[in-house]
């Protein structure tokens, strides 16, 4: 089952829109929504897919004549921001498999990540596969929180 996308969700996307660099105090001031929970949302959606990476947005007419742009391709933000509202479903592949979730995902929590699969034998299976990476991440959190 995808997941929809709410009204904490579109804020912080639109305030990450506007300026990309934005902290989370600073996006929580605006949107009104907790610092806290605009961390935990932003990780959400980097855990799901939905933010692929942070990167710049290049002023092509800045770059020199004599360069090729043609490995640069310019994206239409503004069409894109448009897609962005409330209710908008995200589509979960399984982590595992890379099949696609159906129904509710089962999930897998540890320190910072969220992983999301098909079914139990997906989830159990990467746990195994995982298993060292797992701990060693879980512990590495709870050093950093103490």
């Amino acid at each position: 089952m995808p997941i929809k996308l709410d009204e904490y969700d579109v804020s912080i996307m639109k305030s990450l829109f506007n300026d990309g660099r934005k902290s989370f105090r600073q996006i929580s001031r605006e949107t009104g929504i907790t610092t806290p929970t605009v961390k935990a949302r932003f990780q959400r959606l980097v855990n799901v897919g939905f933010i692929k990476s942070v990167t710049p947005i290049v002023d092509l007419q800045k770059i020199e004549k004599n360069i090729s742009i043609s490995e640069l391709q310019a994206v239409d933000q503004k069409q894109f921001q448009k897609k962005i509202r409330k209710g908008v479903k995200i589509m979960l592949n399984c982590d595992f498999c890379q099949g696609s979730v159906a129904g509710n995902p089962h999930v897998l929590k540890f320190a910072n990540y969220e992983r999301f699969f098909c079914c139990s034998s997906c989830k159990s299976e990467y746990k195994k596969k995982y298993g060292a990476r797992i701990e060693a991440l879980e512990k590495r959190a709870a050093s950093l929180n103490q």
